[in-house]
């Protein structure tokens, strides 16, 4: 099926409020380490991953360092590779991994990344079922354990992205209809510190315009590398013709009632909700 104006929405506004965050929050840490081999072939490659999920890789954010290759073998000039060179096929920057067409073998894999404070989900998945049943596992701030995270690992802080429904309504003569689509962003953070920041950033965010890129201008490709080598959120949004309005931001802290007495299995764990409506102004009916 081609895609159609919702599936744009969702993920331009996931590249939005992931960009937002890290530009308005410098809500990154940089870092560097071993890459280690990780269980079993992706897509018949082979892959190694770091300690840490996702990497930022917005250029236009001041200040993070946006992975564009690996040391292989050593951490001089000689031994840097970038994706088409020495094996390397792709960088995986959601899930924090490399992909090679061959197995490094005993010669070690390192590399310099930007980690984002929030990992960004996409959802379908029910609130209850994310802070009551999904074994989310706090991200650790260490390298003790000499591991790459498999790629069915969530881990928090983390916020995960939902399309909540909307509908379509008279706008003006001629069939044009303002489209309102609702977006819930479930926040799951490590410290009350980081849960007001990042709510406060968002709360500040209504009546600013989203712009919706078409296909051809979402950077990533199948392997979660990018398309071109480079995105930089700031110059991908110049000269883009659709755009929706944040209409609306609320923000919600959880009242858990008698959830309280379940067995949550993510006790530590600081969560609101920030619901958005976006508002489009199309023609539905036109094509």
């Amino acid at each position: 099926m081609k895609t159609q104006y919702e599936n744009r929405v969702l993920s331009s506004f996931l590249l939005w409020f992931d960009h937002h965050l890290l530009d308005k929050g410098d809500a990154f840490t940089n870092h560097g380490s071993k890459f280690y081999d990780v269980d079993g072939l992706y897509y018949g490659y082979n892959a190694y991953g770091a300690p840490f999920k996702q990497f930022v890789t917005d250029s236009s954010v001041t200040n993070a360092t946006v992975m564009s290759g690996v040391y292989v073998g050593g951490s001089s000039s000689s031994h840097f590779h970038q994706t088409g060179e020495a094996n390397l096929v792709n960088i995986n920057y959601d899930q924090g991994q490399v992909y090679f067409s061959a197995s490094q073998g005993s010669d070690l894999v390192s590399g310099d990344y930007a980690v984002k404070d929030f990992n960004v989900y996409l959802t379908s998945k029910a609130e209850q079922e994310l802070l009551f049943e999904d074994a989310i596992k706090l991200r650790s701030s260490t390298t003790q354990t000499e591991t790459g995270l498999a790629p069915n690992a969530a881990t928090y802080p983390a916020v995960f992205i939902k399309n909540n429904g909307g509908e379509n309504e008279p706008w003006a003569l001629g069939g044009e209809d303002v489209t309102k689509t609702n977006i819930r962003a479930v926040v799951m953070a490590d410290s009350q510190f980081n849960l007001d920041a990042l709510c406060s950033i968002f709360k500040d965010s209504a009546r600013l315009s989203v712009p919706i890129f078409p296909d051809e201008k979402y950077p990533f490709d199948a392997l979660g590398g990018l398309k071109s080598g480079v995105y930089n959120y700031s110059e991908l949004s110049n000269g883009v013709a659709d755009w929706v309005y944040l209409n609306n931001v609320e923000v919600s802290r959880f009242s858990l009632g008698y959830m309280e007495n379940l067995n949550n299995s993510n006790p530590d764990v600081f969560k609101a909700m920030i619901d958005f409506e976006l508002e489009g102004y199309r023609s539905p009916r036109a094509d």
